[in-house]
């Protein structure tokens, strides 16, 4: 270990609403630093908390989502995930959002983790939960501006395409290396 003092908390000063813009919320705040007692101004982004949904078919496979994404100009290769709404837990969160975006319906969710999505400018958390099981159910229930196509893959080619940067997203990639070292399982880490 190392000499070297561990960062310590900053004295909030202030907070400050900068903006609403429908999915997120800005403010920024004042703090001063413990080192050399400087204030500093940050900006910070208030999402709601998500959940990404590692569904699994009976014979292992990742039921995921192509989706058309805005801010990139491009089709995504994804697990189905969401927002928390509220009064929901994110076993709820992820049962609806798997249905809503595959049609499909599973076992018994099971929270596995939880990442926080940037803590340098963001204050939302991603919840990973396993559904097993998962077989198709129904129709798709998809929001007004969603475009998808569900697609299932081995977890050997899941772990492929990211690797090969195929499947990027940082939220999936994150939730498939969480359930391979939860799990044990070789091939989503």
């Amino acid at each position: 270990m190392s000499d070297e003092q561990r960062p310590r908390p900053w004295e909030v000063l202030g907070r400050k609403q900068e903006g609403d813009f429908e999915i997120f919320r800005a403010h920024s705040l004042r703090a001063r630093s413990p080192q050399d007692g400087a204030e500093h101004r940050f900006h910070i982004a208030e999402a709601a908390d998500g959940v990404t949904v590692i569904a699994l078919t009976p014979e292992g496979d990742l039921v995921m989502v192509e989706q058309w994404r805005h801010p990139v100009q491009r089709v995504t290769l994804e697990v189905p995930s969401g927002i928390i709404d509220p009064g929901e837990t994110p076993e709820q969160a992820a049962v609806r959002e798997l249905r809503e975006e595959t049609g499909y319906a599973g076992g018994e969710p099971e929270r596995i983790g939880c990442l926080v999505l940037n803590p340098s400018w963001q204050t939302t958390r991603l919840y990973t939960v396993v559904i097993r099981d998962a077989r198709r159910a129904g129709e798709k229930e998809l929001d007004d501006a969603e475009d998808t196509r569900v697609c299932c893959i081995s977890q050997d080619d899941a772990r492929r395409r990211v690797l090969a940067g195929e499947i990027d997203a940082a939220p999936v990639v994150g939730a498939l290396a969480l359930f391979a070292w939860r799990t044990g399982a070789g091939g989503a880490g």
